[in-house]
């Protein structure tokens, strides 16, 4: 049967450090010298406490001091009382410097092959305490949930086809484009392939709408190539462009990275060319003005 409680108080931390004193000592004296308290104010706060409570504490006598059966549970409750007080102040503090917390990251497919992976679990050798939620999604939709606070930080490909207002970005990683073709195609076997040979193919690009740099980025490097690329097949997720590229039906240009994306039916080839529209360069997103610890701590690990 539920007891039913009227007297409501409030305890504080340094009435149960006193309690706890005169418990483990079972001495109003010995007790007193340890909270650095008067014995007469000790008694008269211990005497409050029981009547608070309701509840008698302890048993006392000319000779000695005993906890009841009640105070034994309340001297196990009061210790994680402070326990879980301490361990609050604790977390408050580490969350102050960036050492506990949350993160939302989002990013782009083609950084999970690598770029993101490492990061995180170069991260997490440092700051073990702050969690994430990984989000795979386009740098457009990373940039909107930026700005609505859906995400706290992205990785994704800039230079941006836009500027993100309040968004701002640093560049963490490098890489290059390659040629994604299947092993059946002609130029499979060779060890490097230059743009021009690939004039007549058809093309699988990411998704004019969807991922515009990458797209534009296609079109200025085959176009300097002196070619326009023959786009058949457009896709928003790298995972489904490998696939089309393993039908044989078309080729890509695919970031470096992505050769850790084995398929048993395609092959990724350097390209010789030394056009600049090759190179791509992976970036953090993050809003300008957040100043969540934790996003203050990744930032700082994410410099190169």
């Amino acid at each position: 049967m539920p007891i039913e409680i009227n007297n409501v108080f409030m305890l504080n931390s340094k009435l149960l450090r006193q309690f706890i004193a005169v418990a483990e000592e079972l001495h109003f004296g010995r007790a007193a010298l340890r909270v650095n308290i008067a014995q007469s104010p000790l008694s008269q706060a211990i005497q409050k406490l029981e009547q608070q409570l309701d509840v008698q504490l302890f048993e006392r006598n000319k000779r000695n001091v005993t906890l009841t059966a009640a105070g034994r549970v309340f001297l196990d409750e009061a210790r994680q009382w402070l326990k879980y007080e301490r361990l609050a102040i604790e977390r408050t503090q580490h969350a102050r410097h960036g050492t506990i917390g949350h993160l939302s990251m989002g990013f782009i497919g083609s950084v999970g092959y690598g770029f993101m992976p490492d990061l995180i679990t170069r991260f997490r050798k440092q700051y073990p305490n702050i969690t994430f939620r990984l989000v795979e999604t386009t740098t457009l939709d990373q940039l909107e949930q930026l700005g609505n606070h859906s995400l706290d930080v992205g990785l994704l490909r800039t230079p941006l086809a836009s500027q993100a207002p309040g968004v701002a970005t640093r560049v963490y990683a490098r890489d290059r484009l390659m040629v994604a073709l299947s092993v059946n195609h002609p130029l499979s076997k060779r060890k490097q392939v230059s743009l021009k040979e690939l004039a007549a193919e058809s093309f699988v690009a990411f998704s004019r709408e969807r991922v515009p740099a990458a797209h534009a980025q296609l079109v200025a490097a085959c176009m300097e190539a002196g070619f326009y690329p023959n786009i058949e097949q457009e896709c928003a997720q790298v995972a489904s462009m490998v696939c089309i590229i393993a039908t044989g039906l078309s080729v890509a240009l695919v970031a470096a990275n992505l050769t850790a994306l084995i398929h048993p039916s395609v092959r990724y080839i350097p390209l010789s060319d030394t056009t600049p529209y090759l190179h791509q360069e992976i970036s953090v997103a993050w809003r300008e003005k957040d100043n969540n610890p934790a996003l203050a701590s990744l930032l700082k690990v994410t410099r190169i």
